[in-house]
């Protein structure tokens, strides 16, 4: 039982689920939950099997979230309080997955990620996005903590293309990356970079500073799957990645720099030269920063 196991389920069909069983003291049967969220494709109603397949997968990826238990055969009840939005969930998920052991069979999911921002620094950019989803996976599967099974086995493989759908889907929900048309994901977490930012920011005075290196580290905390995260260096090494040393990944530096042009955050570069770090050298006029400066001022227009 894992996310990327239970596979014909999305994020918000979960939300749902938890908010169906608070709504009912907590707790219900299998038949109430099939009844309550009896699934409906292009206004035909599944039938059967399927639909039981359909929720026992989706009660499946909710334990392995350890937000519902069994206490007994056909009952589930809740194990936390419901988030109240949508983005608070994805907020729980997402430190839920960041604090996991790597041993854990959910890790794979943040460590997929972690590889994707590791190769788009070995290949020098995503063209390597636009291979087959075979290929992709296979190159984003050995980029990632080596399985204890037999790895000539693509169905025991940690990451491959049957779980790259709902990995795709819960990249997309945590703000982790954007859907493209033939590369299937593109690696920007801008969202959850934003959403990590502002609850860094929690009790802080309007204007937080922060130099750079202190930045980086505060966010690898919080995304270990970015620049000096422990998921990060796990794939770096695993690709034989150089270090970064005083560089930015690219993933992080057009993030940063997207960010900075929509005034959520300041790449400031007044300083020391022996103090800055180096961009991603794009077209952009902030090519070296020092500080940041989290403001929260965004355009929302």
């Amino acid at each position: 039982m894992s996310l990327l196991s239970d596979t014909n389920y999305s994020p918000q069909r979960i939300y749902s689920l938890l908010r169906l069983l608070d709504a009912q003291d907590g707790q219900l049967g299998f038949d109430s939950i099939r009844t309550w969220l009896k699934p409906v494709i292009r206004g035909i109603e599944q039938k059967g099997s399927e639909e039981n397949t359909n929720i026992r997968q989706l009660l499946g990826a909710t334990a392995s979230l350890e937000l519902i238990e069994s206490p007994s055969q056909n009952q589930y009840r809740l194990t936390a309080p419901v988030p109240p939005t949508m983005e608070a969930f994805a907020d729980i998920v997402h430190d839920r997955l960041v604090g996991l052991d790597m041993r854990h069979p959910d890790s794979v999911v943040l460590e997929a990620f972690a590889a994707m921002v590791v190769l788009t620094e070995a290949e020098q950019g995503t063209s390597w996005l636009d291979l087959n989803a075979k290929d992709r996976a296979a190159k984003i599967n050995a980029a990632v903590q080596a399985s204890e099974t037999d790895e000539d086995d693509d169905e025991k493989k940690r990451f491959n293309p049957t779980k790259s759908s709902p990995w795709k889907r819960w990249m997309i929900f945590l703000g982790l990356g954007v859907p493209m048309p033939r590369s299937d994901l593109y690696p920007y977490p801008a969202k959850r970079l934003e959403r990590e930012i502002g609850r860094l920011r929690e009790g802080k005075s309007t204007l937080y500073v922060l130099e750079v290196e202190a930045f980086i580290s505060k966010i690898a905390e919080r995304m270990p799957y970015l620049d000096s995260g422990r998921l990060f260096l796990a794939s770096a090494d695993r690709v034989r990645l150089p270090p970064l040393d005083r560089r930015v990944s690219r993933v992080l530096s057009n993030t940063l720099r997207d960010l900075h042009d929509d005034k959520r955050l300041v790449l400031d570069a007044i300083g020391d030269g022996k103090e800055f770090y180096a961009l991603t050298q794009e077209p952009h006029a902030v090519r070296n920063i020092k500080s940041i400066t989290l403001e929260g001022q965004g355009n929302n227009g």
